[in-house]
């Protein structure tokens, strides 16, 4: 998954604490070497090599995170999409600078994006690719998924006053320890990073944040007319786990703000925070937006 994980626990037992967060360490690593598409052997790799119609036998966390991200497609109106591979060889050059391809490239690498072009078998455990050439990538939602596992295995060794970092940007709480209202969060602007807008305590679920820091590019799947994604500087997503979360935040980077309210309205304990416009300096020249539970809250300061 290409990122560092962090754990705060608090606990009488420093020793068994440790050991908890050794395990809990071991298990990120066992989920990258089963998803992710930079391993030859890992089950999504084994996805984009087969061919159009093989069954993919897959394992139970895989076939768990295929599940959710087409759930998470589905509720964002296709703007989260696991299969974005052909775009982003569209429209990225294997330096990952921008590049502008003609009106063909980009016609058919649309044409090899969408969970139309995957089926998965809910009683079997495995998937079949429908079309050729088409490339998944769990990264859009992999964190989560691993700070979920993460969790599982911490309540598991009954460590549930802790705090799950999956790198920089996805944060999940377990659990709060006693004497506090919630774990203290700040939210930077990404082009100041001195700037602290908004402060909250998280008394549980899941925080994520998505953007165009250090020349990151979020491509909206669904428009054929438009390229990377331009006028908002970064999105944060607030949800009950940290699957949600993390695939909200991205899409929340695409979606209009009436989808946006829309999403978090239909999505109980859902909420967004939005910078919506990149001025000359690469920070936000507009008011944050806020929807949901932080809709008139007052965090910016």
């Amino acid at each position: 998954m290409a990122t560092v994980y962090e754990l705060y626990i608090v606990d009488e037992d420093e020793d068994y604490a440790r050991a908890g967060a050794q395990a809990a360490f071991a298990e990120v690593d066992r989920l990258e070497l089963e998803m992710s598409r930079f391993l030859s052997n890992s089950d999504i790799s084994r996805l984009n090599a087969a061919e159009v119609g093989e069954t993919v036998d897959l394992g139970l966390d895989t076939f768990e995170c295929l599940r959710r991200a087409r759930e998470m497609h589905e509720k964002t109106g296709g703007a989260f999409d696991i299969s974005v591979g052909a775009l982003y060889a569209c429209w990225l050059d294997e330096d990952r600078r921008l590049r502008q391809p003609s009106e063909d490239e980009i016609e058919q690498a649309h044409e090899l994006t969408g969970m139309k072009h995957l089926e998965i078998d809910d009683e079997d455990f495995c998937a079949k690719v429908l079309t050729k050439g088409v490339q998944f990538d769990l990264g859009g939602i992999g964190k989560g998924f691993a700070a979920e596992k993460v969790a599982e295995l911490l309540s598991e060794w009954s460590l549930e006053q802790s705090l799950v970092l999956a790198g920089a940007s996805s944060v999940l709480c377990v659990g709060v320890p006693e004497g506090m209202s919630g774990w203290p969060m700040k939210l930077r602007n990404p082009g100041k990073r001195t700037e602290v807008f908004a402060r909250f305590d998280l008394k549980e679920g899941a925080v994520s944040g998505s953007g165009r820091q250090k020349g990151q590019h979020i491509i909206d799947p669904r428009s054929k007319d438009a390229g990377p994604v331009e006028g908002r500087l970064a999105a944060w997503s607030i949800a009950p786990d940290a699957i949600a979360a993390d695939a909200s935040s991205t899409a929340f980077m695409m979606l209009s703000d009436e989808e946006i309210s829309d999403y978090c309205l239909a999505n109980e304990g859902t909420a967004a925070i939005i910078l919506p416009h990149v001025g000359s300096d690469n920070s936000s020249d507009q008011a944050v937006k806020s929807y949901g539970q932080w809709e008139g809250a007052g965090l910016r300061t």
